[in-house]
């Protein structure tokens, strides 16, 4: 066997590309049950997720190959051409009118592309550039961290600020989840320890707030509502919330169904393909946002905690890789992809359970939908290259 292959099987992490491809494999099994009862069957969107996540495999392999200093070098043209793309959505008010959002670009075949995906990775790598700070570069520069730090400020002042107008909460909270991340990692410990405690009690007080003044919350929301802050969608998001059970017809039926599911499915589940909740197509956008629910209805207690274990497993081989990174590039890359499905995976399954609030956020390799898959791979790949990189090549013949 050549030396090439034999650090490919030792250097690579083998363990996470099984632990993605279980991940799939629960995936396409949640989506064929979540989808069987619409017309036309499930065979469709299980071909249709199966076939980007062969192309997020590919897109995978391809990223190891190459150096992630060299995606880090040039990321700045990606970074542009998403930008773009992020402004070409405002250019299908279709979209918008069927979805509530500027969000997607149609393509043949009726495929959307979500540019905001696609912004996580160029972010991920912008702020691993120029927070990383490394003390010189190649050409023996040493860089200023100033110009560094008002450089990734404006660069994500335009993206954030093209998602949020878009609206897209969701994505909006993810990337406000990578910077909570970069910025642990970055910070001395006792200015992160101050934004944390900062964090912390304001979401003690979000919490304490929905639970003990219910009314008064959502009163200085409708204020918000009225003077042009939150969009009424928005605010609706908070009311399901707090006050799920008083529009079932309506606005709270989402979150109801959904407790409904998780709830009937008890320990084991009643089954794949027997929960009435799942097969009955009660609770909307099942296979996207929700599809946690058939999960939990279907494979019940034991099936969720399982899917969460193999989530565990995904999150620490991220860590684990970003500690073996030889720079601290590569550390604040698999950090910030971290920090990003942790906020990911607790806000979806939250949101099932009515522990948070209602976003389009998807749970990782599990949701349907084209862009979110191959975006997720494509951070995988960035992580699998930087532990693959972690030790200096060797020419010599021992």
């Amino acid at each position: 066997m050549s030396n090439n292959r034999l650090r490919w099987l030792k250097d690579l992490d083998i363990f996470l590309i099984v632990v993605v491809i279980a991940i799939c494999a629960a995936s396409l099994l949640a989506i064929s049950s979540a989808t069987r009862s619409f017309d036309g069957g499930s065979k469709m969107f299980v071909i249709k997720q199966g076939v980007w996540m062969i192309i997020g495999l590919i897109a995978m392999i391809t990223l190891i190959r190459i150096d992630y200093r060299l995606l880090i070098r040039y990321v700045e043209f990606g970074y542009w051409a998403v930008i773009v793309l992020l402004c070409v959505v405002f250019l299908f008010p279709s979209v918008a009118i069927e979805t509530g959002a500027y969000g997607w670009i149609p393509l043949p075949g009726g495929a959307n592309l979500q540019p905001s995906e696609f912004f996580k990775v160029v972010f991920i790598l912008m702020l691993a550039k120029y927070l990383a700070n490394e003390q010189e570069d190649e050409q023996g520069n040493v860089p200023d961290p100033m110009r560094g730090y008002l450089l990734v400020t404006a660069a994500s002042i335009l993206g954030v600020g093209l998602i949020v107008i878009e609206p897209d909460l969701g994505q909006t909270m993810m990337l406000m989840a990578i910077v909570g991340t970069a910025l642990f990692v970055h910070l001395p410990k006792k200015w992160f320890w101050a934004m944390f405690a900062t964090v912390l009690v304001s979401v003690a007080l979000f919490f304490s707030a929905t639970m003990a003044y219910p009314d008064q919350f959502l009163g200085t929301l409708k204020v918000l509502e009225n003077k042009g802050v939150l969009d009424s969608h928005q605010y609706n998001r908070f009311f399901t919330f707090i006050h799920p059970e008083e529009d079932l017809s309506d606005k709270g039926y989402q979150v109801y169904q959904a407790k409904v599911a998780i709830g009937s499915g008890m320990m084991f589940g009643k089954g794949l393909y027997q929960g009435s909740q799942t097969q009955g197509n009660w609770v909307p956008a099942q296979h996207t946002d929700f599809i946690f629910t058939a999960i939990g209805e279907e494979l019940g207690f034991v099936g969720s905690v399982a899917l969460i274990f193999l989530f565990f497993l995904l999150l620490y081989r991220i860590v684990m890789n970003g500690f073996a990174s030889k720079d601290r590039t590569g550390m604040y890359i698999c950090a910030m992809v971290a920090g990003m499905f942790t906020f990911q995976i607790f806000e979806n399954i939250g949101m099932s359970l009515q522990l948070m609030p209602m976003t389009g956020v998807t749970l990782p390799f599990i949701s349907y939908g084209g862009s979110s898959i191959l975006v997720n791979f494509l951070l995988i790949g960035i992580v699998l290259n930087v532990g693959f990189r972690r030790r200096k090549l060797s020419f010599s013949n021992n």
